[in-house]
């Protein structure tokens, strides 16, 4: 499904318009001569934040608009530029308070709103991410990556007919966006939809036919349906588009273990770590593989690893105390089951919270 990730990149090149230098043209006589020197510090600060921002050198950057917003407060753009290197070094939440300063001093602009948005929904405010991409939706009606923005964070609160409804409007004002189907067809795949799902994931495959995720998701719907062979047609396709993806190469060890393929969803998952050494869920999978081979002590190692890298994940935690148990080292499994257990709590997961309870009253006993 479309997500944060593939709107980040849009949003950086949108966002390349807050760093225009403003055309200053430097009187002579016509106004006083602070005014001017202060007109050429400004040309000159902008000038230098951009180059520093296209040099990547987002922490001196920062500081030349800084020093422009004390000169000028009263200029959008300034604060604009500031939300966009706030973002672009991964702290959303002041990237949220320059933004909200750009839109006092002009409300109208929809790329202040849109930039925005996407700064809430990464900082997790998803309800006033929403509020942010309806307002450029008001501002102007026709801004797809405003309803793509929207469908995201429906779809990441389960809200999928909201989502759904706003991706076909992404598809009504441009039918040839292929990311759109492929998420309809993510959509229809959740809910258990599943000709639905191949219909729009071929769709999505026939408009992008160089964009290996939607092949993946296609072989995961044609999983669905049972039909095997097809799947891995779309697999291979999928590797073949995308060689160097690790989401690819874990989501085809995830459908080649589901499907009782081990050898090679070991080989794949193997393969996303080769591309992303830091991706906790392969490691998982890693774990889930070795259990099942009965290698106890090699799935330790691997659930541990998978919960150092994604320390939300319940599920790791309680694959992890499990490995340990099957080593009798349930001392060590206490700890591993309670944090899954936080974690199941904290997420709502009644049935998570419910298997570490019953594991955790079978180790009391024994």
């Amino acid at each position: 499904m479309l997500s944060f990730r593939h709107l980040s990149t849009r949003f950086f090149l949108l966002l390349g318009v807050g760093f225009i230098i403003p055309v200053c043209d430097i009187p002579v006589q016509a106004e006083p001569i602070a005014q001017v020197n202060k007109d050429r510090q400004l040309f000159q600060l902008f000038k230098k934040g951009k180059e520093l921002v296209d040099a990547k050198n987002f922490d001196m950057a920062l500081q030349a608009y800084r020093q422009a917003s004390l000169l000028d407060t009263k200029n959008p753009r300034i604060f604009s530029a500031i939300g966009y290197i706030q973002a672009q070094r991964g702290d959303y939440p002041r990237a949220v308070e320059a933004y909200k300063k750009a839109i006092a001093l002009d409300g109208k602009n929809a790329n202040f709103h849109y930039a925005l948005g996407y700064s809430l929904g990464n900082s997790g405010q998803n309800e006033q991410a929403a509020a942010a991409y309806q307002k450029v939706i008001e501002l102007e009606p026709k801004n797809v990556r405003a309803y793509e923005g929207l469908a995201v964070i429906y779809s990441r609160q389960k809200k999928y007919d909201e989502a759904f409804q706003n991706f076909q409007k992404v598809i009504e004002i441009n039918p040839k966006n292929g990311e759109a189907y492929n998420s309809i067809g993510l959509i229809h795949l959740k809910k258990n939809q599943v000709q639905p799902a191949i219909t729009n994931l071929e769709k999505a495959a026939a408009l992008s036919p160089k964009n290996g995720e939607i092949q993946m998701n296609l072989a995961l719907a044609y999983s669905a349906q049972g039909k095997t062979q097809e799947g891995l047609v779309a697999l291979d396709n999928a590797v073949k588009l995308d060689p160097r993806n690790p989401k690819v190469h874990l989501r085809t060890g995830q459908l080649l273990q589901s499907q009782g393929n081990h050898e090679r969803a070991l080989a794949a998952y193997k393969q996303a770590l080769r591309h992303d050494k830091d991706l906790g869920a392969a490691h998982e999978g890693i774990g889930d593989l070795l259990m099942q081979k009965g290698d106890a002590l090699g799935a330790v190692v691997a659930f541990r690893q998978a919960t150092k890298l994604a320390q939300r994940n319940p599920s790791a935690f309680y694959k992890l105390a499990k490995a340990l148990i099957a080593r009798n080292r349930h001392r060590e499994a206490i700890p591993e089951l309670r944090k899954a257990r936080q974690l199941y709590q904290l997420q709502r997961q009644a049935d998570g919270v419910k298997k570490v309870d019953a594991l955790l009253k079978k180790l009391s006993v024994s």
